[in-house]
């Protein structure tokens, strides 16, 4: 009968045990670091590109002020305008100025500045990205201007539109659609107006007037602060 030895194994000592727990210790360790490296520079290509996104809307909402500066500019005076003539009794001593100044103001503001950006950064969760408290503080208070400055304007149109129907009640604009091809057909004239009637109207075009005045100078700020935020940025980004 064949009989089998085992062969004989040699034992590791300490130092041999030491050394492969130290090799397998310092694998570990640097595939962490090497980990951590990779999620830091993915955070910082990440957190460069929600910037870059923002940046480039602020571009586009500095132009967009711009443009209210000048539509608010106009909308103003011809508002004031129309108050005087209705306050001193004159809309139908010349009814194409008082048709064009009414048209004028009447005309619908919408609100369009851009703030994609900033929600899908924080949609995303990715206001962590960005390190410096003073622009994250900022930007959000950027941003609430944005929100407070469209709900103003979203209260000011339901006012309006509640009070729509009876001013244009006492106002003959019907008269006002072009016939016959004539675009320049004039309004017909007011019938005398009872001092309720007036009011009424007066208390109309004053909301647009107020509306335009505030608008304006909450534009401004929004744009000074818009102005702000994008000298931020541009140092944030070596631009």
């Amino acid at each position: 009968m064949e009989v089998h030895h085992h062969p004989n194994v040699e034992k590791k000592g300490f130092k041999e045990y030491f050394l492969e727990f130290l090799m397998i210790f310092l694998a570990v360790t640097l595939g962490f670091f090497a980990e951590n490296v990779r999620e830091h520079f993915d955070e910082e290509k990440t957190g460069k590109q929600y910037l870059e996104d923002v940046r480039q809307e602020l571009l586009q909402n500095k132009d967009l002020y711009q443009r209210y500066d000048s539509f608010f500019a106009r909308k103003i005076p011809a508002t004031d305008s129309l108050i005087k003539i209705f306050t001193n009794k004159k809309e139908n001593e010349d009814l194409s100025i008082t048709g064009r100044l009414i048209n004028f103001t009447r005309l619908v503001f919408v609100s369009t500045i851009s703030k994609a950006a900033y929600d899908q950064m924080v949609n995303s969760g990715g206001l962590k990205y960005i390190h410096d408290p003073a622009f994250r503080d900022s930007l959000t208070i950027y941003e609430g201007g944005i929100y407070n400055f469209e709900k103003y304007n979203e209260i000011v149109d339901d006012y309006r539109s509640d009070a729509f129907p009876d001013v244009s009640s006492i106002e003959p604009l019907y008269s006002m659609a072009p016939h016959a091809g004539d675009a320049n057909v004039t309004m017909a004239p007011f019938s005398k107006l009872s001092q309720k009637e007036r009011t009424e109207i007066l208390n109309f075009y004053s909301i647009y007037l107020v509306r335009y005045e505030s608008d304006k100078i909450i534009a401004a700020r929004l744009n000074k602060k818009n102005d702000e935020l994008i000298k931020m940025l541009d140092s944030m980004l070596n631009k």
